[in-house]
């Protein structure tokens, strides 16, 4: 039974750490954040020995990193498959996040571009 409790946590863990990452936040940011030491989300994120999440700092997390309780904790889907595939999971959704900003920040620079031709040519007129 402690044996799965810490399989349990870790897959919190994981997740704390992939929604971190993918809110491009380092550990020290976020704990800050949750006014704690980086010490005490490291143990969080790695499901150190006899480190257990409370509930109110599972809310805590949740909101700073702008998730959805349930998804923090539902474990099933993780548990019940291969972790390192939700590793795998989360970095492949994390580099198309990651190409969808960089695509956005392209369209940004062209609208911009555009912007300086269009009040140039009024500024002419």
């Amino acid at each position: 039974m402690r044996e799965n409790f810490q399989v349990e946590m870790r897959c919190i863990g994981m997740k704390i750490a992939g929604f971190r990452k993918l809110r491009n936040m380092t550990q020290a940011e976020l704990a800050d954040k949750l006014n704690i030491n980086k010490s005490y989300l490291s143990q969080i994120e790695n499901a150190s020995a006899n480190k257990i999440i409370s509930l109110p700092m599972l809310i805590r997390i949740s909101r700073v990193l702008n998730v959805e309780l349930a998804l923090l904790t539902d474990i099933d889907g993780i548990y019940k498959s291969d972790l390192k595939n939700f590793w795998s999971d989360m970095k492949e959704t994390f580099e198309e996040i990651k190409k969808l900003n960089d695509d956005m920040d392209k369209m940004l620079e062209q609208f911009e571009r555009a912007d300086k031709i269009f009040s140039s040519k009024k500024d002419e007129e």
